[in-house]
């Protein structure tokens, strides 16, 4: 064939044939090809070749889910009798398996909030195996300063983990903060339109082998239409990445504004705790943002209810905007106590700000106000 393909084929195929036996054989102990999807797939491997390269990694590894991506890095990296340290203000599904499920495999968890530096140092210090960290932090957009932890960890011999979901590659660059392994859900900004789910993990060697390893037996790998639209969907990342961080930061200055607003977490902000680390680490701040309503749980609700271009939903980092309440559905598995630790009110709003006209969505929420 004298012409190739602009678009990366879609290889919805599970297995794959071989001519010979010891090419067979080849792939399986050097996986110089392909021999099953549940190992690997070319659309899988395309998609993952371009996100390392985003990175600044030598792989990537591509999940059905960032739980998926979150679960298979942190238990390809413990065994019963280690030692976790993480921040507090983890991601819902996260926070679950730090707490509940790694103790039960015998695995020591110490869950800190992010901004107290000393407690948070202390407890590297006491020795641990792998350090996790979430920035910007959900639902709050606290900024973890990343290098000095990460360099803590290191000096006691642990492996950095680091979800940058939020920032996106675009906003963030871990890999020059000594994190040794990226996570990404790409069902947010990667794949960028709310149609797929999909997670990843961004490694050199030999964390990537140890992943990739159990993966393999775990079986939460990407499938091939997934990985196809993440790719069509990370082509205009950097344009929307652009867009929706313009968009937040003229929607987080409306609301500072707004009578009816109590505060405004956005580390763009100079009002903002974490906003000259966020200066220093991030080459923008995002698209998301929260809010507290001047109202009480029922007050902020119909707040909600009343918006209407912004769509009522969970989830994050597409083109449409979405708002929820995340003591109704991100946190609602956290308990009364958990959730005022990690900042978590009644009246707390959680925006993923799109790439839509601002002055249409200020214009909702100005409408939207006028309830409460």
């Amino acid at each position: 064939m004298k012409g190739k393909p602009v678009v990366e084929p879609v290889y919805m195929t599970a297995t794959y044939k071989f001519d010979r036996s010891d090419d067979l054989i080849d792939v399986v102990q050097n996986r110089s090809g392909y021999i099953y999807s549940r190992w690997d797939n070319p659309s899988v491997r395309a998609v993952e070749s371009e996100l390392a390269d985003l990175e600044g990694y030598a792989f990537a590894l591509g999940f059905g889910s960032g739980m998926a991506a979150i679960t298979t890095a942190i238990m390809a990296n413990i065994k019963a009798g280690d030692r976790v340290v993480a921040t507090q203000e983890v991601y819902g599904g996260t926070y679950e398996l730090l707490n509940d499920v790694l103790p039960t495999f015998n695995v020591d968890t110490a869950l800190i909030n992010c901004y107290d530096l000393d407690r948070l140092f202390a407890e590297i210090d006491k020795g641990l195996t792998l350090l996790y960290l979430e920035t910007p932090t959900n639902p709050l957009l606290r900024v973890v300063d990343i290098k000095p932890l990460a360099d803590a960890a290191h000096a006691k011999g642990a492996i950095v983990l680091l979800d940058a979901t939020f920032a996106s590659p675009v906003n963030q660059h871990p890999v020059d903060l000594g994190v040794d392994v990226v996570i990404h859900s790409a069902t947010k900004y990667l794949g960028g339109h709310h149609d797929v789910t999909a997670g990843f993990i961004c490694a050199d060697d030999p964390w990537f082998k140890k992943i990739w390893n159990l993966r393999k037996v775990l079986g939460g790998v990407m499938d091939p239409m997934s990985a196809f639209m993440t790719l069509r969907g990370m082509r205009t990342l950097e344009l929307r990445i652009q867009k929706h961080n313009e968009n937040a930061m003229q929607v987080a200055r409306f609301l500072e504004a707004q009578v009816k607003i109590k505060s405004v977490h956005y580390p763009g902000l100079a009002s903002h705790p974490d906003h000259e680390i966020a200066v220093r680490q991030m080459s923008g701040f995002g698209g998301m943002l929260s809010f507290e309503v001047d109202g009480d749980f029922d007050q902020t609700k119909t707040f909600m209810d009343c918006l209407k271009k912004i769509k009522l939903a969970t989830s994050l980092g597409g083109v449409t905007s979405l708002a929820n309440q995340p003591i109704t559905n991100t946190h609602v598995a956290l308990s009364p106590e958990n959730r005022a630790k990690a900042g978590v009110s009644e009246s707390l709003v959680r925006l993923s700000v799109g790439i839509e006209n601002v002055e249409v969505l200020i214009q909702d929420l100005e409408q939207a106000l006028e309830v409460v």
